[in-house]
């Protein structure tokens, strides 16, 4: 427990090996993929924060799963999505999402963007139903990884990452222009910012990811190799990717 939170950390059931998880970088998306699909509130009214002009390809498979989704981001490709039934083209903390209104709320790389988490996750539980549920998937703070990306924006060679490593083999981006903060990437960070706002447990999933390695270049990629090998497949606090899960109400999806 914290305070009147009910906490839970899960290392996600998958075989932690190397090799496997090489084979199957995609598999944290995956994973998160099948978590919104066991969750109930997804047949419900659904909201998604952060959704740009589409759903990214990772989650494609969560198309025709939904009761009803909206959406809301800051950037007017918004008008685009194929899928939302309304949309919000406005920063989520300041917008007419209507309070009350979802059984389920998610953020894909969303939250190392935000800069206040606090004013975020206010705004996140008061949006949804009673017993409604938040998901968000993020890199872990505890990670090199957010270290990496931090350094180089404050070095202000995001500008030359984007152009050199911005998209992925399927031509999806990996760098994008959004800044990034790292502010509430852990569980004892996101614990803090939703103390006393109403939710009733908090559940942190940790999936090991190997995905890192292609932001290096191709002579230094023995470094983060190295280090999922020794670490960052080994312990539970250091995997790449963290995956929360938020309820206001006592049920458990």
């Amino acid at each position: 427990m914290n305070g009147t939170i009910a906490v839970r950390q899960v290392r996600a059931d998958i075989p932690v090996s190397w090799p496997i998880l090489d084979a199957d970088r995609s598999g944290f998306q995956d994973y998160f993929v099948q978590l919104l699909l066991g969750s109930p509130g997804l047949k419900g009214r659904v909201l998604d924060i952060g959704c740009g002009r589409n759903l990214p390809t990772a989650l494609q498979e969560l198309a025709g799963q939904y009761g009803t989704i909206d959406g809301i981001d800051p950037d007017p490709a918004i008008a685009m999505h194929p899928l939302l039934s309304q949309r919000w083209n406005s920063p989520f903390e300041t917008s007419a999402v209507p309070e009350s209104n979802y059984d389920l709320a998610y953020a894909y790389n969303v939250l190392e963007h935000i800069v206040d988490p606090r004013a975020f996750f206010s705004k996140v539980c008061g949006v949804l139903k009673e017993n409604g549920v938040f998901w968000a998937l993020t890199p872990n703070g505890h990670h090199p990884f957010p270290v990496l990306s931090r350094s180089i924006e404050r070095l202000g060679l995001k500008g030359m990452a984007r152009r050199r490593i911005g998209r992925d083999e399927s031509g999806a981006i990996r760098v994008n222009d959004y800044p990034a903060y790292y502010r509430c990437n852990t569980s004892r960070s996101v614990l803090s910012a939703i103390r006393g706002l109403g939710f009733q447990s908090a559940t942190f999933f940790h999936y090991p990811c190997v995905q890192w390695d292609t932001y290096f270049p191709s002579w230094l990629r023995w470094s983060p190799r190295a280090w999922d090998l020794a670490l960052g497949t080994r312990f539970t606090t250091l995997m790449q990717i963290l995956i929360i899960k938020l309820d206001k109400g006592d049920r458990v999806d």
